[in-house]
This record gives C-alpha cells, sequence and structure tokens, in this order.
C-alpha cells in the first residue's frame, strides 16, 4: 500500500481494530478461513469440516475496552473460549427440539454424524450450530435413522422462506442465508423444492453456491445456462463454497442432480459444475488427510467447452486414485499416456477402498506387462 493511499483511507474505528486482533489471533492459530462481518459485528471461521463457528464480538468488545490488563492477553482468552468445542447434547429428548439438517461437502474420517445425500455432499444433524458426532445414536440409545428423521420433522416445521427471499424476474428465486438457518439443505426435505414450481413458474432448479445462499429458477434452458454462470462465479469467490451444480426434482418429488440432454444450452455447464465438485472435493480430501498415497485430480476443459478430470497413477508406487473420466499411466522411464477410466476397471486393476469418502480406489501395485501392454494399445489423446 502506498504512502498516498493510508494517508488518504478512512481511519479504522476502534470496533473494526478489534476485530482485526481477533482475526491475527485466529490465523496465528492456523485458522485461515475467517471472514468480519461488519453488519453482525461478527467473526464467522471454519472449525472443522463439517461446521462454522460465530464469534459475536460486542460484549467481548465492552469487556475489552473496561479491562485494564493485558489486551492481547484479553484476545487471545477471548479467542480460546470461542473456539473451544461445546458439549454434546446429554440424550436425545434433550436435543430434540433443537435438531435440523445441513449439507456439507462429503467426506469420511470426521467424527460427524452424516449420510450421502447427494453427489459429493452429506447431509448432518445439527444441535442448535452444533454438528452431532457419530458416537450420538450408541450414547442415546436411539437408531441415526430416527435421528435424521427427527432432524427432518424439526427442520419441515421451520422451513418457511425468510423475508429477505426475492424474486428477480417471474422466474428467478434469490434466497439468501443472514441468519444461518442452513436453508440450503431445505432441498432435501420431502417435497419442498417442487412446492416452489408454482413460484418460479416452471419445474424449480435450485442452485446451492455456497452453505449462505440458495437460488431457484424455472427450467427453461437459457435462464439455466444464466443461473449456472453466476452460481459459478459466486461459487468460486465465497468464503462458504458448497456446489456449482444444479438441482431439481424427478416424476417422484425426489432430489436429484440436473443433468442436461446434449444440444441444451447448458449441457457442457453441467458438466463441468459435475466435475468441479467432484475435483474440489477430493482435494479437500486430500489435504486434510494428508496422505502421500492420494492422488490429485485435475480439470481440464475442452475448445469445444466440454470438460474432463485426470488423475496420475504412478506405477509400482502406493496410489489410491479418485475416480475420473481419465487416468495418467506413468511407467518408469517411459512416457506418460492416457486410458479411460473404464478401462483400468474393465482390466481388474482397481479396488475400492471402503473408508474413504469420497471414493478412493487403491491401483495394482505391480500390474503384469500383458496388462500394461493392454493399456498401451488403447491409450487416448487428450
Amino acid at each position: 500500500m502506498g504512502i498516498l493511499e493510508r494517508l488518504t483511507r478512512p481511519a479504522r474505528t476502534p470496533r473494526e481494530r478489534f476485530a482485526d486482533q481477533v482475526l491475527a489471533e485466529l490465523r496465528r492459530r492456523g485458522v485461515r478461513d475467517a471472514e468480519f462481518r461488519p453488519s453482525q459485528f461478527a467473526i464467522v471461521c471454519e472449525c472443522g469440516q463439517d461446521a462454522y463457528s460465530w464469534l459475536f464480538l460486542a460484549k467481548a468488545f465492552s469487556q475489552y475496552q473496561r479491562n485494564p490488563g493485558d489486551k492481547k492477553q484479553f484476545v487471545r482468552e477471548f479467542v480460546t473460549h470461542s473456539l473451544t468445542p461445546p458439549a454434546q447434547p446429554g440424550s436425545f429428548v434433550e436435543a430434540l427440539p433443537r435438531l435440523r439438517i445441513a449439507l456439507r461437502h462429503a467426506a469420511r474420517g470426521t467424527r460427524t454424524l452424516r449420510r450421502p445425500a447427494l453427489p459429493h455432499l452429506d447431509e448432518v444433524v445439527l444441535c442448535d450450530e452444533v454438528p452431532l458426532d457419530f458416537d450420538s445414536p450408541v450414547r442415546w440409545g436411539v437408531a441415526a435413522e430416527e435421528i435424521f428423521a427427527a432432524a427432518h420433522h424439526r427442520t419441515l416445521a421451520r422451513a418457511e422462506l425468510p423475508s429477505s427471499a426475492a424474486l428477480f424476474g417471474p422466474s428467478v428465486l434469490h434466497v439468501p442465508d443472514y441468519d444461518g438457518e442452513q436453508l440450503v439443505s431445505w432441498v432435501l426435505l420431502d417435497g419442498w423444492l417442487a412446492e416452489l414450481d408454482e413460484q418460479v413458474g416452471g419445474r424449480a432448479v435450485a442452485f446451492l453456491p455456497s452453505t449462505m445462499m440458495l437460488l431457484v429458477c424455472a427450467d427453461e434452458p437459457r435462464l439455466v445456462e444464466q443461473l449456472f454462470e453466476l452460481t459459478a462465479d459466486e461459487y468460486a469467490r465465497t468464503p462458504r463454497p458448497l456446489s456449482p451444480m444444479a438441482y431439481t426434482t424427478d416424476d417422484d418429488g425426489r432430489v436429484v442432480p440436473f443433468e442436461p440432454e446434449r444440444g441444451h444450452p447448458a449441457f457442457h455447464a453441467a458438466g463441468k459444475a459435475r466435475r468441479r465438485l467432484a475435483a474440489d472435493v477430493a482435494e479437500h480430501q486430500r489435504r486434510t488427510l494428508g496422505d502421500p498415497s492420494l492422488v490429485e485430480c485435475t480439470l481440464a476443459a475442452r475448445p469445444d467447452g466440454g470438460t474432463f478430470t485426470t488423475a496420475v497413477w504412478a506405477v509400482g508406487t502406493p496410489a489410491l486414485l479418485p475416480a475420473v473420466d481419465f487416468v495418467g499411466v506413468s511407467i518408469p522411464g517411459e512416457k506418460i499416456f492416457y486410458v479411460p477410466w473404464a478401462l483400468l476397471v474393465e482390466a481388474d486393476l482397481l479396488t475400492e477402498e471402503i473408508d474413504f469418502r469420497p471414493a478412493r480406489f487403491s491401483a495394482v501395485p505391480r500390474p503384469s506387462p500383458a496388462s500394461l501392454g493392454y493399456l498401451r494399445e488403447r491409450a487416448v489423446r487428450l
């Protein structure tokens, strides 16, 4: 920042300076995904794969101003207290009126009670703001299915569009989530999305670019194409990304991915969104687990607007591959070549490892010369 810019920019208020100190302490502790919200005088930050913590600053700021002691120590203690994991409810009866559902990126290996909901997305159960852990069913003596059913029932009871929801034109509904209601998860409720058909004037297509925004439009080809573009931008810039994909209902009212046929204006956009989410979730898994055998998933584009995913299998080394369109076969001393994923399955060179979500597949550590020859003969140009 230049001298002139520093001299002319507005001075930070005491409230903003306090927020700056809290942010600095969070980052010192390794919390990188944190954002100050001036309107709420709060900081929202990620505290694990499944939850976000709101640090409301008004009360702490008042105490900070009156505190005659060490200001830095006060901030450190405030952050420590704020990030302490809240206690899990002691019983199902205690938790029942506070349960609701939420959508999160697919994962396994965390302590969160979860189940698959949509491709690369899981459904979790919150008690107020706290995700239930996977020990809850045993601890409470209640089946997990009963907990999810209760959370759906409680969520449905409060699933009314907020006053902030607004129609843009006759066919696009914008629903921001200012109050942390997890309203993007309402698409999982039986019949809820289908009930919006009348409001948007056609079969409803929902977009969930972040955990704090829901967009719904009518199934009109050009309109859907535009919403894919808007969603891609929001998904890329939001600090709380969820999905760049679109979702609609089938003939039975169940929520399913929106998958347009070839020739639809949004055909390539839908394919790109599906692959982008798969690649992002696989990368999040790779970073979180830190296992060097987890192979990176890469998204690539073609000149015609089509996309595909790739992963490189270094033959002879431990490799846990994500499910991709094409696998690069890397043999020491040879030029890498690519084959379709289905070819490795056909050649019986992959085994799904059930402990991973999203799915990972271990490659045969020492494939036979005949198997490698079979792959070379069927290599493709990307």
